[in-house]
């Protein structure tokens, strides 16, 4: 969502930085409504973006798709410290055993990454010129080249100075705990809804300090856990031939976003 914010706006020479919680300018899809935003405004700059948490099968028709994946195991790991905090729940009062029970029964869409995954993988091979797909770690590893090609995605040019700036403002120590990224305002409209008692605190945001790494979750999952997202990797995602995260990041990796 910043990357793609802050090449627009670059590009469009417009402030990257006029917001108070990145969702204000890229609104969520299915919560929009629920936080009085329009989804048919006129955004900051064009092209309007959105964010989504659906599959291909269920997100609205008719728009271009930068879909980013990561190691389920870390994507896991990253949940269980920011959805409790996120629900009012103390640390601790939920061990990871217990959350993984509750995601993989069906508590959030997030423990269906096998049909996110493969229902996006098949978009982008169906049709490379309207759906992107990227990894997490890959953003770790070369996040020059990843603004490099959403921006080319986007058919959006951008100037040196231009390019910098979205590096700059797009990097973990820019975002880190900084609360344009913290989910505060959809928290906020959505939380008498959602059973949030007033001024329920919320002090995890979702670029934190800590986080944002590759390998978290292997170093500190349980094993039953580590087990348990493994088998449904298997028993889904192996039967279409990627046997590990490694050879579906390859996959993807073989046709990047132009």
């Amino acid at each position: 969502m910043q990357i793609m914010h802050q090449i627009r706006c670059a590009a469009a020479k417009v402030d990257g930085e006029s917001f108070g919680e990145i969702t204000e300018v890229v609104p969520w899809d299915i919560l929009a409504l629920d936080c009085g935003q329009d989804l048919d405004a006129t955004q900051t700059a064009t092209p309007r973006l959105f964010k989504s948490h659906e599959s291909a099968s269920t997100v609205a028709r008719g728009g271009r798709y930068c879909v980013v994946v990561r190691d389920p195991i870390d994507v896991f790991h990253s949940f269980y410290k920011f959805l409790p905090a996120y629900m009012g729940i103390e640390p601790g009062a939920i061990t990871k055993e217990e959350f993984a029970e509750a995601i993989f029964a069906g508590a959030s869409h997030s423990g269906g990454f096998d049909e996110h995954y493969l229902s996006w993988y098949d978009a982008r091979e169906a049709d490379p010129e309207n759906v992107c797909m990227l990894t997490f770690e890959d953003m770790k590893l070369d996040l020059g080249r990843v603004v490099d090609e959403l921006a080319a995605f986007m058919r959006v040019e951008l100037d040196d100075a231009g390019r910098a700036l979205v590096l700059e403002r797009s990097s973990f120590e820019y975002m880190k705990n900084n609360d344009k990224f913290d989910d505060h305002f959809v928290r906020g409209k959505i939380a008498a809804q959602i059973g949030l008692p007033p001024n329920s605190p919320f002090t995890v945001g979702k670029v934190r300090e800590g986080g944002g790494g590759v390998g978290h979750g292997a170093r500190e999952l349980p094993a039953s856990v580590r087990a348990a997202i493994e088998d449904k990797w298997t028993r889904r995602m192996g039967a279409r031939g990627f046997a590990t995260y490694d050879d579906f990041r390859r996959a993807v990796n073989r046709a990047r976003c132009v």
